[in-house]
């Protein structure tokens, strides 16, 4: 190995390439990399004579991998940390001691094989997938320019599509890249497979996926469904990782980069000359070829324009709630049901947003923006008028009474003694105003001011009481006509009850 290291080196190998070539650690490449024959020799010497720390534990780790065959040398660091108190080794010696017992003894770890089973090839025009990667190529100077790639790939035809940039990908050119490749391939599928990445998934939320605003409203634009891979599972979109690793391998690999509008310009010439010129291996077919039948199966797609404004849908979710800039916003409870989005719209005065079904226009809910992350705002309280300036609200409801003065004391009083609820005792004024007439309103509020009965509450239950009075005052003088006022009931003497209570009631 030492000879290898040696021999790569004075080839003009960097110590990575090196690395890759003897499929070695590159920490080890770097350990031997300068060092001469003599210092090598000492090396090997003091290796010869050197005591291993770790050799008074080799029976007890003996016995625990002959006993649990898939025993991780994690594990077995703890363990020995556990029984032996002077045990000091640390973790990194223990854990390759055991990986090198595990040679020198024959004890391998057993691995779970993972079984596949093709899938089945899908119809023209429904599916596509997505994927970005990344890689380091040389310029003319030879200095190293880090690429970012955006490919997309026809699951049945296997035409692809591939641009670069310099810069990570944000949602936002995440979404351009979407635009070019629908102009290049002149449509849209019905599905579209993504990995989760973070420019378009906040969180997967077990199957309840929470994507980022700007792709959510995308991808309602566009119209596509979203096939979202599980997390840490590449081979379930196996079409696109090979297209990645066909761009890198094929076209990227050696290629000086001249600067980003070439190399893009290039990769065009690239996908038609080669990535979709050529036999594809699997099929056995040209993919451009076939995908002149594809195209006929794929739906349109309204181009993207320097002044396009994508409308802001968001899907309404089974807990009612609809998720805008990163905020669960609350909508009446009955407003779910599956499928069902809302167009979302920030109102001219900058503070709050309007919800409204996306087929019926109608307005759902207007919540404040909220400016945090991760909240959830709850809907409006039936009798709480939130979206009225407090000030503004005050003034309305002391202009409401007749006698704007009393008034006035009143609700000053009323805000000083329940400051917490000052909004609910507001909203009930206004109900108030606008269910009983000013002359009721005026009687009310002079009843309870001279007994000092400060609360909306209290002025409610006064015209409640107020009300039922004149109800008995109408309905307690009743006259009788004057021909009924000569009409006398006829008197039974008091023997004719005792003879009735003698006889037993007969």
């Amino acid at each position: 190995m030492f000879a290898r290291i040696k021999e790569l080196k004075q080839m003009g190998y960097k110590k990575l390439s090196a690395a890759t070539e003897l499929n070695i650690d590159v920490k080890t490449v770097r350990k031997y990399w300068d060092m001469s024959e003599e210092e090598y020799q000492e090396y090997l010497s003091s290796t010869k004579t050197r005591i291993n720390i770790m050799a008074p534990y080799r029976t007890e780790i003996l016995e625990m991998l002959n006993r649990y065959h898939n025993i991780t040398g994690a594990v077995i660091y703890d363990r020995l940390r556990e029984t032996n108190e002077e045990f000091r080794p640390s973790y990194r010696t223990a854990r390759l001691y055991v990986s090198h017992l595990r040679e020198e003894e024959g004890i391998p770890t057993a691995k779970k094989i993972r079984q596949y089973t093709e899938c089945e090839e899908l119809p023209l025009g429904f599916q596509a997938q997505v994927d970005l990667g990344q890689i380091v190529v040389q310029d003319a100077y030879n200095k190293r320019v880090k690429i970012y790639i955006f490919a997309m790939v026809m699951s049945a035809s296997r035409q692809k599509y591939v641009c670069f940039q310099l810069e990570p990908f944000t949602s936002q050119t995440f979404i351009e890249s979407h635009d070019r490749a629908f102009k290049y391939f002149g449509g849209r599928t019905t599905e579209i497979v993504y990995d989760q990445d973070r420019v378009m998934v906040v969180s997967e939320n077990s199957g309840d996926i929470v994507f980022t605003e700007k792709f959510e409203s995308y991808k309602n634009y566009a119209g596509f469904s979203v096939h979202l891979c599980r997390g840490y599972d590449p081979e379930s979109k196996g079409k696109i990782e090979s297209v990645v690793k066909y761009v890198k391998n094929n076209f990227l690999k050696y290629r000086i980069f001249h600067g980003i509008s070439t190399l893009n310009s290039d990769g065009l010439n690239w996908l038609d000359r080669t990535g979709n010129g050529l036999v594809h291996e699997t099929t056995k077919m040209i993919p451009k070829i076939v995908f002149e039948q594809e195209k006929k199966h794929l739906k349109p797609v309204a181009a993207l324009g320097i002044k396009t404004e994508i409308p802001r849908v968001a899907t309404v979710r089974k807990t009612n709630v609809v998720v805008y800039k990163q905020n669960r916003y609350a909508m009446p409870k009955g407003t779910y049901y599956p499928g069902r989005k809302m167009k979302i719209s920030e109102c001219q005065d900058g503070k709050s947003i309007d919800f409204n079904d996306l087929e019926t226009k109608e307005l759902i809910q207007r919540h404040f923006i909220c400016a945090e992350k991760g909240k959830h705002i709850a809907t409006n309280h039936p009798e709480r008028d939130r979206f009225t300036d407090y000030k503004e609200l005050t003034e309305k409801v002391i202009n409401g009474f007749n006698d704007v003065s009393t008034g006035k004391d009143f609700v000053d009083i009323v805000l000083a003694e329940k400051k917490r609820y000052s909004r609910d005792q507001l909203g009930l004024l206004v109900k108030l105003q606008k269910q009983y007439t000013e002359q009721e309103i005026n009687a009310a509020l002079k009843y309870c001011t001279k007994r000092k009965l400060y609360s909306a509450v209290y002025l409610k239950e006064t015209l409640e009481y107020l009300s039922m009075s004149k109800k008995d005052e109408v309905f307690g003088k009743v006259s009788i006509p004057d021909r009924y006022l000569k009409i006398t009931a006829q008197k039974r003497s008091i023997n004719a009850y005792s003879a009735i209570a003698i006889e037993g009631g007969k």
